[in-house]
C-alpha cells in the first residue's frame, strides 16, 4: 500500500478546541500516529482551515483529482454547524468526492451532540449540511470525548478510527470522474458533452430567479416586522400591556404564515437542485480542463461558464444581506415563543441559499482556472 500522499484535512472550530482543553487537536495527532503505526506510511494532517496552506493544499488536491488519498474529517458540534467556513468546506468536499465516486472520504466525527444528526429533525427545519453528514458513516465520539485520553477505551477508539482510514484507502475503488463524450460521438452508454449540461443550463434561469425572490422575501418580512413594531409601540402608548403585544404577535404570525411556507419550499428546491447537479458540473469543468474541445463544444462551454458567472454575481450581492437578515431573525426568535418556529423556518430557508453560494463559488473558482481561448487543450493549475 502506497500512502505517501495520504492526507487528512481536519475541519473544526478553534473555540471548540479551546473549550475542550486542546483535545480536538490532540485527537488529530493521535489518529495520525496510529495510522502510521498501522500502515507504516505517514498521514499528514492539515489543521488550520484559516491558513493559506490549508486552503491552497486542499484546492490543489481536489483540482488534481487526488481526492482518492484525501480525507476531510469534520469534527461536528453545534458550533461547527454555526460556522460558515466549516459548512462551506463540507459542501465543497462532498461535491468533489461525489464527482469522483469517492463519497466515503468525507469522514465526520460526531464530537458533541447534534440532535438532528443523532435523532432526526423531529419537526425542526432540515439542515442540509447535517443531512450530508448523516448520509456518511460518521464516528460517534460524544461519550469518548469525556474519557481520559490515555484510557484503554480512548486508545482503542483512536486505533479503530485510524484502522478505518487505512481500510478506506486500501479498498476504495479508483477515482471515477464523470465521463463525457464529444458532442459528435454516438455512444448510447456515454452522455454527450452537451447533454451532460442540459439539466444545469435549463435550471440556471430558475436559480437566478430564486436568489432574486429571496431578496424580495426579505423586503416582505421586513415590512411585516416593521408594522408589528409600530403596532406594539402604539398599543403600549394606549396602555395595552402584554395582551396588546400578544394580539400584534398573533397578527404578525398570521401575516407571515404563507410567505414563510413559500420561502421554505423555495429554499429547499434551490439547495436540492444545486446539490444534485454539483458533482456533474464539477466533472464537466474538470473534463473541459483536461481535454481538447471542438470549436462547437468550446463555444457551448464558454456560454455556459458565462451563465454560471452571472449566477455567482447576482447571488454574491444578496448573500451579505441574507446573512444580516438571518442574524436579526435569530435575535427576534428569542423574544417570542409563538414566533420562534416561524423564525427558525425563515433562518433555515435563508441558510440554504447561503450554503448554495459555497457550491456556485467553487464552480466559479474552477472556471477561473480554465483557459478556453481558441479551443486549445485546457489545463487546471
Amino acid at each position: 500500500m502506497a500512502n505517501v500522499e495520504s492526507a487528512g484535512f481536519w475541519s473544526y472550530t478553534h473555540r471548540d478546541d479551546q473549550l475542550d482543553g486542546g483535545r480536538i487537536v490532540r485527537l488529530s495527532e493521535r489518529i495520525a500516529s496510529a495510522f502510521e503505526i498501522i500502515t507504516g506510511e505517514p498521514l499528514e494532517i492539515f489543521l488550520d482551515e484559516k491558513s493559506i496552506e490549508w486552503g491552497d493544499t486542499l484546492r490543489m488536491r481536489l483540482d488534481s483529482a487526488l481526492t482518492g488519498t484525501t480525507f476531510l474529517i469534520p469534527v461536528v458540534t453545534p458550533k461547527f454547524l454555526k460556522s460558515q467556513e466549516c459548512r462551506r468546506e463540507v459542501i465543497k468536499f462532498a461535491g468533489h468526492a461525489a464527482s469522483l465516486g469517492l463519497e466515503e472520504l468525507l469522514l465526520p466525527i460526531h464530537y458533541a451532540n447534534v440532535p438532528q444528526l443523532a435523532q432526526g429533525t423531529d419537526g425542526e427545519p432540515a439542515d442540509e449540511v447535517v443531512e450530508l453528514i448523516a448520509r456518511r458513516k460518521w464516528v460517534d465520539w460524544r461519550e469518548l470525548r469525556l474519557e481520559d485520553e490515555d484510557s484503554p477505551a480512548y486508545r482503542q477508539a483512536v486505533h479503530k478510527l485510524a484502522l478505518r482510514l487505512a481500510e478506506i484507502i486500501e479498498t476504495a475503488p479508483p477515482a471515477m470522474p464523470v465521463e463525457v463524450a464529444p458532442s459528435g460521438q454516438n455512444d448510447e452508454d456515454t452522455p454527450g458533452f452537451i447533454e451532460v449540461m442540459a439539466q444545469a443550463e435549463e435550471a440556471l434561469p430558475a436559480w437566478l430567479d430564486t436568489v432574486q425572490q429571496f431578496a424580495e422575501f426579505i423586503s416582505t418580512i421586513t415590512e411585516a416586522t416593521t408594522w408589528a413594531t409600530a403596532e406594539m409601540e402604539a398599543s403600549d402608548s394606549r396602555g395595552g400591556g402584554f395582551a396588546g403585544r400578544m394580539r400584534v404577535t398573533e397578527e404578525l404570525s398570521s401575516r407571515l404564515a404563507e410567505p414563510v411556507r413559500n420561502v421554505d419550499a423555495l429554499g429547499s428546491k434551490y439547495w436540492a437542485e444545486l446539490a444534485a447537479i454539483d458533482p456533474g458540473i464539477i466533472g464537466f469543468i474538470r473534463h473541459a480542463a483536461e481535454n481538447d474541445l471542438s470549436v462547437e463544444d468550446t463555444q457551448v462551454t464558454q456560454d455556459f461558464f458565462k451563465e454560471i458567472k452571472q449566477l455567482v454575481r447576482v447571488s454574491s450581492t444578496t448573500i451579505s444581506q441574507l446573512q444580516e437578515f438571518s442574524d436579526s431573525v435569530g435575535v427576534a426568535a428569542r423574544t417570542s415563543s409563538q414566533l420562534r418556529p416561524t423564525f427558525r423556518t425563515i433562518q433555515a430557508a435563508v441558510q440554504k441559499v447561503i450554503d448554495g453560494q459555497a457550491v456556485v463559488d467553487e464552480w466559479s473558482r474552477m472556471i477561473d482556472e480554465v483557459d478556453l481561448e481558441g479551443g486549445d487543450k485546457l489545463t487546471l493549475t
